[in-house]
């Protein structure tokens, strides 16, 4: 793997029907430290194959103005498409993932007023809220998606995706654990996590997500976990948990970094068998196109 090579193999068929996992192991040419810090804020906006249209790390506490990069005025049809199911949502009914209220509020800002500019606002003020609730209660602070027939609660997605692999998850029990993720926190104070909004395509549609990253030093490794506690849209959320060892690559620091992606959407509980891994597949590609972008950055900062 000192050549750059990533060992990549999709996770076991899973009971719970939204869920799909993969693991890759991969080594990056900086030390442990600086690739955990370099993981927390990389912007992967400058790579125009990962199709990622905006990245912003977020003030603790949050503030308005945050958000204010976030914009609709692009013909990509997949941020048409993003602008259109906003201008489709009613205060009862969306293809998007929101709350009764967040429905409501939405639509109520909105009111009519289809202008890209304004829909952005209206999008600010939504997440804006989202996020200041997380900060202020973690996990409990996530609203539930209500507005597509059934209440979804991502944490509850998460942990019942952790529950079927729990040799990952009592590997990962020191910050899951103090982040409340799985398991009595027993008291434990939580990391300080790093806050980000991001935009990009999933599935070809323009999505937006809420992200915290967590860092947990753990005798001489690090252990991280990158949570998006909102998606508005296309899933429900994922989960991405890095173990970060340090290595010597010739006389040079370098890092082993074993990497876990757990992730929920509605369209896998239709599929079953070769199907499921056809798409286990599709995501273990593009995991690994994100991963030699990350390589291919750090080495620059060697």
């Amino acid at each position: 793997m000192l050549d750059g090579e990533i060992l990549a193999e999709r996770g076991p068929l899973m009971e719970f029907p939204n869920g799909i996992t993969a693991e890759t192991c991969f080594v990056v040419p900086i030390s442990a430290e600086e690739t955990a810090k370099q993981l927390k804020t990389w912007d992967a906006t400058p790579h125009e194959a990962l199709k990622v249209h905006a990245f912003q790390m977020l003030h603790n506490p949050c503030e308005p103005g945050d958000f204010q990069r976030l914009s609709f005025k692009s013909n990509q049809h997949s941020i048409r498409w993003l602008l259109e199911r906003t201008k489709e949502s009613t205060p009862d009914k969306s293809e998007l993932n929101l709350s009764r209220s967040e429905a409501r509020e939405l639509a109520g800002c909105v009111d009519k007023n289809f202008d890209p500019t304004r829909i952005a606002s209206c999008w600010s003020k939504l997440l804006f809220a989202r996020a200041a609730s997380f900060q202020r209660r973690r996990l409990a602070g996530i609203l539930p998606y209500e507005t597509t027939g059934e209440t979804i609660l991502p944490v509850m997605q998460l942990r019942a995706m952790l529950g079927e692999q729990l040799q990952v998850a009592h590997e990962f029990q020191p910050i899951l654990q103090r982040i409340g993720l799985f398991g009595s926190t027993n008291g434990a104070v939580a990391p300080v996590p790093c806050y980000y909004w991001t935009m990009f395509d999933a599935d070809h549609h323009a999505t937006i997500s809420l992200g915290a990253f967590y860092e947990l030093a753990v005798d001489d490794h690090f252990q991280m976990v990158d949570v998006e506690y909102y998606v508005s849209g296309n899933y429900y959320t994922s989960a991405t948990l890095y173990e970060i060892w340090p290595i010597r690559i010739g006389n040079k620091s370098g890092s082993l970094v074993w990497r876990d992606d757990f992730f929920a959407a509605p369209m896998l509980r239709f599929t079953k068998g070769t199907e499921r891994l056809a798409y286990g597949a599709i995501m273990l590609q593009e995991i690994k196109k994100e991963i030699r972008y990350f390589q291919d950055d750090m080495k620059i900062k060697q």
